[in-house]
């Protein structure tokens, strides 16, 4: 009897896990949907907490790993899916999703800026962005497979997100224009939130829209104008959530740098101001502001080489007989950081080292590690 038990559960765990690699090959297929189709992927900070207490203990940059993609894979599918069945069936009372194209001028100063620094971008979509020119087809090959890649894939990211606006639920019937439904960022003409109705509103209303499509309940009674207040309601608490949120991780990052600092990492220069610097701080993908006149320098000076901004730091010499050591800074630069925490409750800064060497030109310092196959 055991071992007709035991043949039993490992007859369904053999059967579950084909179902699985089955539906990932189904994924793989579909050449991941959503970086196909250009949505933007961000690094985000995960904590590890003190089970007593519940203060973090350290951190990590959360992995994004197969399994996640197939589940996101199939929710995205299905939110599309059940955009097109509700729309169709009630073009006046859908909830739906839209995002709306980037800033133009903003966008357009974007594109010549990456042409100064010898990136080929097409921004027509969101999708377009993996391509460049050149034969070249994702930002991976853009950029390399060094082990710094990621990191200026995230500034690009990160200065590619800044003409973007934010993404809206609306009622279908108060937009003539159906132009206007579209989602830029995952490039589909109608999108809304479906999978998540335990953490979401507007996929309470979604579910209930597709029930009533399905025949399972009567056509929603409501006025387009009515739900466009609650898709208002919706759009302003997932702002305020989102708010939250990053504040939240910036309030437990800090308390790490308080109880655990100072904490060294190298950086990557994201933007160049006149007289700061923002930094993708590369340990903890964290992005910090360095500002010249908290450092031990003897001048700065700010310029453009066309739309390029570049910052040359004189660092004060260790020893007065010696010659100021000069530092380049622009976008993509390498540099060493230390944070530390602040007198101010819970509130950190990020110091730039005084560089060495192979930093003091701005250059990038070589892997010693053998590409992986």
């Amino acid at each position: 009897m055991v071992e007709k038990n035991r043949e039993g559960r490992e007859g369904c765990l053999k059967n579950a896990q084909e179902i699985v690699l089955e539906k990932n090959m189904l994924g793989e297929d579909g050449s991941c949907l959503k970086a196909e189709q250009g949505s933007l992927e961000w690094l985000k900070l995960a904590f590890t907490l003190d089970h007593e207490t519940g203060m973090p203990q350290g951190c990590h940059i959360y992995e994004y790993r197969d399994s996640n993609k197939l589940v996101e894979e199939f929710m995205l599918l299905a939110n599309m899916a059940v955009a097109h069945k509700i729309f169709s069936t009630f073009p006046e009372q859908a909830l739906l999703r839209r995002h709306p194209p980037p800033q133009t001028k903003m966008l357009s100063d974007l594109v010549e800026f990456c042409d100064q620094m010898g990136l080929s971008m097409d921004v027509s979509s969101a999708g377009a962005l993996n391509v460049s020119s050149g034969g070249q087809k994702s930002l991976t090959k853009t950029f390399g497979d060094d082990k710094y890649s990621l990191a200026r894939k995230e500034v690009l990211t990160n200065m590619y997100s800044r003409p973007m606006q934010m993404a809206l639920y609306f009622c279908s019937g108060m937009l003539q224009d159906q132009a206007q439904f579209r989602h830029y960022a995952l490039n589909v003409p109608l999108y809304t939130h479906f999978t998540s109705p335990i953490r979401r509103f507007a996929d309470v209303i979604v579910h209930r829209l597709l029930a009533a499509a399905l025949g399972y309940s009567e056509q929603p009674d409501v006025e387009p104008d009515t739900l466009q207040k609650q898709a208002d309601h919706c759009n302003d608490r997932r702002m305020a959530s989102k708010r939250v949120q990053e504040l939240s991780i910036g309030l437990f990052f800090a308390v790490l740098v308080k109880e655990s600092g100072p904490l060294e990492s190298e950086a990557m220069v994201m933007g160049v101001l006149n007289q700061a610097f923002d930094v993708l701080v590369l340990r903890f993908g964290v992005q910090k502001r360095i500002y010249c006149n908290a450092l031990a320098l003897r001048s700065y000076h700010f310029q453009k080489v066309g739309k390029k901004p570049e910052l040359t730091l004189l660092w004060e010499p260790d020893d007065l007989e010696e010659e100021p050591i000069q530092q380049v800074i622009t976008i993509f630069s390498l540099v060493d950081v230390v944070l530390q925490a602040e007198a101010t409750a819970l509130k950190y800064s990020a110091i730039l080292k005084r560089p060495g060497p192979e930093r003091s030109l701005g250059l990038e310092k070589e892997s010693d590690e053998e590409p992986e196959d």
